[in-house]
């Protein structure tokens, strides 16, 4: 078997070959070109094969020659034509022969007319002797040129030194306090009098009595200690009343005495009171808070 193909194969090249030695030379339908006529040894020169698209054309192999190294081939196509490119490093002189390459198709067999290369060495310099070893001058220091050589590491250097000052300077620059809006001033007068006329309205004592009791004491403590500087929110009553000898007048005192007493007595001891002591001691808180009514106020 193996040897049948390779006599088939033998006769096809054979045919290939024959058939060459009778290709036609017809630019339009297969075209070769160079990009150079003159090269130098170590040189790269492109060869493009171009041929028709509708042709329906197989490039056949060329020879090679050792004056040419293959180095890339690729290949293009367009709507009117394919085109295959060839590049080779140059490794001789003289004139060297392109590849020649062909084409078949079932017309016929289609080649291209032959371009050569004149290659050479690079010409030596002319007129030109090495000059002898010698130390280097020595050449003395210009700012000037200094500054043409390094201006832009200086630039960028001062730019540097400036942006790390501005960072330093923003970052230890004093923080203003933020301003706030200030708060209403506390009204405690009108704040303890709404306070009594709702115990009042509202008639707690039918339903918790010991809740009333506590809600007046703590409105008449916390209205006196702030307007008259006394602890009296920490005290208890018989404190408070012995605190106040001589600062209060008998009537304030007693009727401090009256509302606290009263309402210890329901907190502490479980008593009650009926209906005219608990307007009584609304009245008594209401005139005691009155006498200690801010001066601005009055």
């Amino acid at each position: 078997m193996k040897k049948r193909l390779i006599v088939l194969l033998s006769v096809f090249w054979m045919g290939v070959a024959i058939g060459q030695e009778h290709a036609v030379v017809d630019t339009t339908v297969l075209n070769a070109r160079v990009d150079t006529n003159e090269q130098t040894v170590g040189g790269i020169i492109t060869q493009e094969v171009v041929w028709s698209a509708d042709a329906d054309l197989e490039l056949l192999p060329a020879d090679s020659t050792s004056a040419l190294l293959l180095v890339s081939t690729t290949y293009d196509s367009t709507a009117l034509t394919r085109t295959a490119s060839f590049t080779y490093l140059v490794m001789d002189t003289g004139d060297i022969m392109l590849p020649v390459f062909s084409a078949i198709n079932s017309k016929g067999i289609y080649t291209v007319i032959p371009d050569t290369i004149q290659s050479r060495f690079l010409p030596a310099e002319e007129g030109v002797e090495k000059a002898a070893a010698r130390p280097l001058a020595e050449v003395p220091f210009n700012f000037v040129w200094w500054l043409e050589a390094y201006w832009y590491w200086i630039a960028l250097g001062v730019a540097l030194l400036l942006i790390s000052y501005l960072v330093w300077r923003y970052a230890n620059k004093p923080q203003a306090a933020p301003v706030l809006a200030p708060e209403p001033e506390r009204d405690y007068y009108k704040e303890a009098m709404d306070a009594i006329a709702a115990l009042r309205a509202d008639a707690l004592w039918e339903r918790d009595m010991k809740g009333f009791y506590v809600a007046l004491g703590d409105v008449v403590r916390t209205y006196l200690t702030h307007s008259t500087g006394l602890p009296l929110a920490e005290q208890t009553t018989t404190e408070s009343v012995r605190m106040l000898y001589q600062k209060w007048t008998a009537a304030q005192i007693e009727s401090y005495q009256f509302i606290l007493t009263r309402a210890d007595h329901v907190k502490f001891a479980k008593g009650s009171w009926d209906v005219a002591v608990h307007r009584d001691c609304l009245d008594k808180a209401t005139a005691l808070i009155t006498d200690f009514k801010p001066e601005q106020d009055v």
